[in-house]
């Protein structure tokens, strides 16, 4: 299924949304369309299950059970955030969204239900179980976590989108992890 979900996410940012069909993606997987669509029912699953995909490979709240202090698993939880946004799948997959969101709403609604309101929820668990600055006691925890994945990642993941040759310098992103980890919760 990885194999399967990493072809339609290469399609999908090779052709676009709109002008990938079914046939594309099953011919690229090696596989029939009868085949495909017994796994998705249309195009929109197959997108969800890709954007879907990447979020499930981080098991949040492991860490804690294995001794691991909740500042670290939220350090290694954003870490993992920054190897998947800036992947260049990963980036040529926004490009499209943006670009095709007009001519294919359902896409950004796609996009929303999984990145947006899932997609951070594993900061939002560390987030909940750690000791905030007293300035940010009382927000909600998904608003301190929007927050922070937007301190860390908003100027860099902009850039990437709209300059091909905009190179993310990861020892740059850890060192503002660490800075907003900093700057958000008390000393472990």
């Amino acid at each position: 299924m990885a194999q399967l979900l990493a072809v339609a996410k290469r399609t999908f940012g090779e052709k676009g949304f709109a002008a990938t069909t079914m046939d594309d993606i099953a011919g690229a997987a090696g596989m029939s369309k009868k085949t495909l669509y017994k796994l998705f029912d249309s195009k929109s699953d197959l997108f969800r299950a890709m954007l879907t995909h990447n979020l499930q490979r981080f098991q949040f709240g492991v860490a804690s059970r294995s001794g691991i202090p909740v500042i670290d698993e939220l350090r290694e939880a954003m870490r993992f955030i920054a190897d998947v946004v800036f992947s260049p799948d990963e980036i040529a997959l926004h490009r499209l969204i943006v670009a095709e969101r007009k001519q294919s709403p359902a896409l950004a609604g796609i996009f929303t239900d999984v990145i947006f309101k899932s997609g951070d929820n594993g900061v939002v668990d560390c987030i909940k179980r750690i000791k905030l600055k007293s300035t940010l006691e009382d927000l909600p925890a998904r608003t301190v976590a929007e927050m922070m994945i937007g301190a860390v990642f908003s100027h860099d993941h902009f850039r990437a989108m709209v300059d091909e040759t905009h190179q993310v310098n990861r020892r740059a992103i850890n060192k503002r992890i660490d800075a907003v980890i900093a700057t958000f919760c008390e000393a472990a």
